[in-house]
């Protein structure tokens, strides 16, 4: 019996325009930058018992050594074999998120931003934390390098995520 997480694709750079002309995000585009992490284990996890961090970075995209809550989870059971993708968007603009960023998994989570969280421009380094079965801190880190495609899904390759299809505009 095992309890494991990993954190298996992201999509940190969404298709299409990032503000509106007031300067605000969209809700449609908060919704659509998320991160899957699924149960590789053999017992449920509470998703209360889950944390999503990802890592702040300078200026200069020198990493501060420090991380941000990205996402904690709520009293659901994530079973093995169960994936949850986190939006970085608000629970109650979910009808609005498009067909694409809503297929695909058992759960979605809400992170409730308004501004984007994910690093575009320094890339961004991602972990996900848990208790293991014996109640110590086990985590799983991954991280995708700097300026991803607009619109293409990251997949887990060994400790990386990298782009495996990017959206097109002709």
């Amino acid at each position: 019996m095992s309890k494991a997480l990993q954190i298996i694709q992201a999509k940190p750079n969404p298709l299409g325009k990032d503000k509106t002309g007031s300067g605000q995000s969209k809700p449609e585009q908060l919704l659509g930058e998320w991160v899957d992490v699924k149960n590789i284990g053999t017992e449920l996890i509470s998703f209360s018992s889950m944390t999503l961090n990802h890592t702040l970075f300078d200026s200069r995209c020198q990493s501060t050594n420090r991380t941000e809550n990205y996402w904690s989870g709520g009293p659901e059971q994530f079973l093995p074999g169960q994936v949850i993708r986190v939006h970085t968007g608000k629970i109650s603009d979910k009808h609005l998120m498009a067909e694409a960023d809503r297929a695909g998994v058992d759960w979605h989570g809400y992170a409730n931003r308004d501004n984007f969280v994910l690093n575009n421009r320094c890339g961004d380094r991602l972990h996900v934390t848990w208790p293991d079965a014996n109640g110590r801190a086990a985590s799983d880190v991954t991280y995708y390098r700097p300026n991803p495609p607009e619109g293409a899904v990251l997949r887990r390759r060994g400790e990386v995520l990298e782009p495996v299809s990017v959206a097109t505009r002709y």
